[in-house]
């Protein structure tokens, strides 16, 4: 099943991937359109749309790309959430609990996909906590923030490309809607799953469960 799971996401990356890299030529024709633009209030406004279009596809082809490439490795996850957690002194993110485990993974898609789960809750809350659980069967990272949290109607929502939540969320200016598909993606990949809650710092839990 994990391997059939791995597969079907690889081909889908691989597909996307194409398909990022072929609109570049198109969004650079634009640029160049816009910059001869009379109006420029207007040139401004779609400039800014085709930035946020080429940071989509930035960041996707950099996710297909490191999918593809890398091999899996048997990692201690302490260690590997220690060094992430180091990159982000006095902004807020602490390691609550954790225990040595051993797991079978491709450490840099992890490390991305935490990434991207701690960058989503400092976007919405000041305070990020993560600690692990395991079990005979799985290891599952908790990544807490204290943001306004998701509705549980929404929770499906947000692991959609691009789905932002406006009311509940607030706007995230900085991103483009893809930390949480890339996260889920990547677990996927795995053969686990991401779940969501309410976090006991009264925000958003991020449950992220991988077999042992």
């Amino acid at each position: 099943m994990k391997k059939r799971i791995s597969i079907h996401l690889n081909q889908r990356s691989e597909m996307l991937s194409g398909i990022s890299h072929d609109l570049r030529t198109p969004l650079t024709r634009l640029k160049l359109q816009l910059a001869m633009l009379k109006q420029q209030d207007v040139a401004k406004k779609m400039g800014d749309d085709i930035e946020e279009m080429e940071r989509m596809l930035n960041e996707y082809l950099e996710f297909s790309r490191h999918q593809k490439s890398e091999e899996t490795e048997r990692i201690n996850l302490k260690d590997l959430i220690v060094s992430i957690v180091n990159n982000y002194e006095n902004k807020g993110v602490t390691i609550k609990n954790g225990m040595d485990y051993k797991i079978d993974v491709r450490p840099n898609s992890i490390r991305r996909c935490l990434i991207n789960l701690i960058d989503n809750g400092l976007s919405y809350g000041k305070k990020v906590e993560i600690s692990t659980e395991g079990s005979d069967t799985k290891i599952s990272i908790l990544v807490d923030d204290d943001g306004p949290g998701i509705p549980k109607n929404e929770y499906q929502n947000v692991i959609k490309p691009f789905y932002r939540i406006d009311k509940s969320r607030g706007q995230n200016k900085a991103g483009v809607g893809l930390g949480l598909s890339i996260a889920n993606d990547i677990i996927l990949s795995h053969g686990g799953n991401i779940s969501f809650d309410k976090s006991p710092i009264n925000g958003l839990r991020v449950k992220v469960s991988l077999p042992s």
